[in-house]
């Protein structure tokens, strides 16, 4: 056989030579000359690599990779594109407090002045909840936020598990604006953008992939989909726009529920709210009265520091608009600002001043309402010096309305609520008119008034179980006035809504009603309930008596009493009597037992 090198021929286009069998062995040579040369260059390379190179300093992006910066320090390099200058000095604070980075002096100020705390922080916060007005720079923040967790954070997990970053938006359209500034920042930062396996969207969720198994998550909040995963973080963007009824397929509590135990057990697992401030009720408002200015917890009898934060700012606090950098970056920043104060000063407080909406409590005011409250009391036991009173509002079992139930009872100032009853649907009528049945034979109760839902079916039930059950004709609007006046002069005593779930979900509808038809109708709002605080509003009436001191004389509150008494008094040809007076005004004639002097009196009640 002929040897290979006989058979080349090889063609060098430039010169046109032509290599023959008696030119071999030269060509042989050559190569083999060629690579041995070449194997000598590689070892040099090799060995001059594994030399130290002392005065060489790591890249900023690759020092991140190796996970030994703190997220000041990421802020100030690898993201300075994103956030140069001072303006963003408020935020890197901020961040700093959620890692658990020592503060300087004049950042523990600034901790302490926006969080009402008085201990710098010793560890990383669990829970990070920041309220800050528009405009402050929050998505910008929470992408880098998300992209410090996901790229330069180290986690540890065990063979084929996968941690998520979750950040969940008020909608979709939000989702997709989170996903372009958290994919945007990945991608200026090359080391980091290579560590991107896989993008997607998919049933309305937005994916990111790295190969570090974290899987970064955007979508719209939903309680359902936030389960059977591990999360090493999660973002409630907007929390205070989300719904908080927990009729809602959706509710913020709902959702904060899902997601925690998708925490528990990770090392330095946080949650981030961020979101401008809206009305007094939801997620935010409630963590703030519970979480503002608090340094420590006790559990079990045990006292430590609180890793729940809140920090709460106002636009022009989080970023200094008053700045000479500012200016000149954004001109026109502060007569804009003005423009918007002038046009709606409420509006303005909320969106831009971290102030929760008040305005929109035009029926009764979280303050008149927390008045009432009885801190501690979560019901009242039968006291048999006391007659007891129940109000109902019935449901069908199969909508979206619940029974509601109220006991009360007559205190010497006014009222106390006993006892509040919520069943919720879908339930069996028949078993729910059971456990009514129970719950009033605690309370020695044989007689139950309540609305005209279901029109004589709801009171078929009751009377087939030995109650006795009146038909208040009233309509909720008439209820909602009667009752008004008893919260704001603290006539009641109400249970404390912070150790009662039933409780709690009341005082929001009470303080949610709205007035419409220029106030002639009160009610809820659209897509949200009042069946507890009309049973509420109906067992409270029930139980008010006169002011003390006072009696009723010559007075009827029995509607056929009143007819008889305008029949009468038409037949005989008479005037108006003090019941027919009654009936038309509701103001009554009482007697002071003071000064025996008769005076109005305008029952609460409206009878």
């Amino acid at each position: 056989m002929a040897h290979p090198l006989h058979l080349a021929q090889i063609s060098v286009r430039r010169s046109q030579i032509r290599v023959t069998a008696r030119h071999a062995d030269a060509v042989a040579a050559t190569v083999f000359a060629k690579c041995f040369v070449c194997a000598g260059r590689r070892q040099a390379k090799r060995r001059a690599m594994r030399r130290p190179r002392p005065k060489a300093k790591a890249a900023p992006a690759r020092q991140a990779l190796q996970g030994v910066m703190p997220f000041s320090q990421a802020f100030d390099t690898i993201f300075s594109s994103w956030f140069a200058g001072g303006t963003w000095a408020m935020w890197r604070t901020v961040g700093k407090v959620i890692f658990g980075e020592p503060l300087t002096a004049a950042e523990l100020k600034i901790f302490q002045r926006f969080t009402g705390r008085i201990l710098a922080p010793t560890t990383s916060m669990r829970e990070v909840w920041l309220a800050c007005g528009r405009r402050a720079g929050k998505d910008y923040f929470v992408a880098a936020c998300v992209v410090y967790l996901a790229c330069v954070k180290k986690w540890t997990f065990k063979p084929g598990e996968l941690g998520r970053i979750m950040l969940l938006a008020v909608d979709s359209d939000q989702s997709d604006i989170l996903f372009e500034y958290v994919s945007n920042l990945i991608d200026s930062i090359p080391e980091f953008a290579a560590m991107v396996e896989k993008r997607s969207v998919k049933l309305g969720m937005r994916r990111l992939l790295l190969r570090n198994r974290i899987e970064v998550l955007i979508k719209p909040a939903d309680k359902r989909r936030v389960r059977g995963r591990i999360l090493v973080a999660v973002i409630f963007d907007e929390v205070a726009h989300w719904w908080n009824d927990e009729r809602h397929a959706n509710p913020d509590s709902e959702v904060y529920a899902a997601v925690m135990p998708g925490m528990l057990g990770i090392p330095d697992a946080k949650l981030i709210a961020i979101s401008s401030t809206y009305r007094r009720k939801g997620l935010l408002f409630e963590t703030d009265k519970r979480q503002w200015g608090r340094d420590t917890i006790t559990v079990n009898g045990q006292t430590r520091p609180n890793r729940v934060l809140f920090w709460k700012a106002a636009t022009w606090e989080m970023r200094p608009v008053e700045s000479e950098e500012h200016r000149a970056l954004f001109p026109t920043f502060e007569e804009e600002l003005a423009d918007e104060k002038a046009k709606d000063p409420s509006s303005f407080a909320a969106e831009y001043g971290s102030e929760y909406r008040a305005d929109m409590e035009d029926y009764l005011s979280v303050e008149a309402v927390e008045a009432c409250v009885v801190k501690g009391r979560d019901t009242l036991p039968y006291d048999g010096k006391s007659v007891h009173r129940a109000f109902i509002d019935t449901a069908g079992g199969g909508g979206q309305d619940s029974l509601a139930l109220c006991i009360s009872k007559t205190t010497p100032t006014g009222a106390a609520v006993v006892r509040l009853f919520e069943k919720r649907p879908p339930f069996d009528a028949e078993d729910a008119a059971d456990t009514v049945k129970k719950i009033l034979g605690e309370y020695g109760i044989t007689m139950l008034y309540g609305d005209n839902f279901g029109g004589d079916t709801w009171k078929s039930m009751f009377v087939k179980r030995g109650l006795g059950y009146s038909t208040d004709t009233r309509a909720a609007t008439v209820l909602y006035r009667g009752f008004a006046p008893v919260v704001t002069g603290r006539k009641v005593e109400m249970l404390d809504p912070d150790v009662n779930a039933t409780v709690s979900r009341c005082v929001n509808q009470l303080t949610g009603l709205i007035k419409r038809e220029a106030g002639e109708k009160i009610t809820h709002a659209n897509g949200e309930h009042d069946d507890l605080a009309n049973a509420l509003a109906g067992g409270v009436l029930l139980s008010i008596k006169p002011p003390s001191a006072a009696t009723v004389e010559n007075e009827t509150t029995n509607t056929a009493d009143v007819a008889r008494a305008w029949e009468e008094r038409r037949a005989g040809g008479g005037g108006e009597t003090a019941a027919m007076r009654a009936g038309r005004t509701g103001v009554h004639r009482v007697r002071d037992a003071t000064t025996g002097r008769m005076v109005d009196y305008r029952d609460p009640r409206g009878l």
